[in-house]
């Protein structure tokens, strides 16, 4: 595709072909496309490619099945699943999400330290050298959607941190051992 092409002009093509939501019979003027996103021929030209490559993908390979994310390995990864599986269609963040036994015992440790000590206030990891910031920095660069900043420079666990580590220490009290837990959206796997 050609350079010129921003993301942020990916959305506003992408936006406009979704009013053939509404207005199945209407045209689409290319040319005040090009016009209003400043494309030259050849980029207008590429863009219609990428286009109906993606309505071909779409149409045939995610007829039934829908990308997601996997968080697999401290890396992202998409992978495809049947529709009847994904409760939302719209998957933005990863809803699978693969973490070893130490991570979930970092996060139990992570999300009672913040509940019942911390009470709610946030982790320091910019200054703070002590190991235990350490720990939460360390997990925070590997799976950074379980947590959050607040603006004042503290970290906090985020709600599926919080719900993760809290279940997490109620297997551990009565010795159960869990493979996976599922909150709301979320299959977290122990491995």
């Amino acid at each position: 595709m050609a350079q010129s092409v921003k993301i942020k002009q990916l959305h506003q093509i992408i936006s406009a072909l979704e009013r053939f939501q509404t207005r199945k019979n209407d045209l689409f003027s290319l040319d005040k496309l090009a016009g209003y996103l400043n494309l030259s021929e050849r980029d207008l030209v590429e863009l219609l490619e990428l286009v109906f490559r993606f309505q071909h993908l779409f149409g045939v390979l995610f007829d039934d099945r829908i990308l997601c994310k996997k968080w697999k390995k401290e890396k992202i990864y998409l992978i495809l699943k049947p529709k009847c599986e994904v409760k939302n269609n719209c998957v933005i963040e990863p809803k699978e999400i693969e973490i070893d036994k130490d991570q979930s015992e970092i996060l139990n440790d992570i999300v009672y330290y913040y509940q019942h000590v911390k009470i709610g206030r946030g982790f320091d990891v910019k200054s703070n050298g002590a190991e235990f910031s350490k720990k939460v920095k360390r997990l925070k660069s590997t799976h950074p959607f379980f947590f959050e900043n607040r603006g004042n420079g503290l970290i906090c666990p985020s709600k599926l941190a919080v719900e993760a580590g809290n279940l997490i220490r109620s297997y551990s009290k009565i010795k159960k051992s869990v493979s996976k837990l599922e909150i709301e959206d979320y299959l977290i796997k122990m491995v």
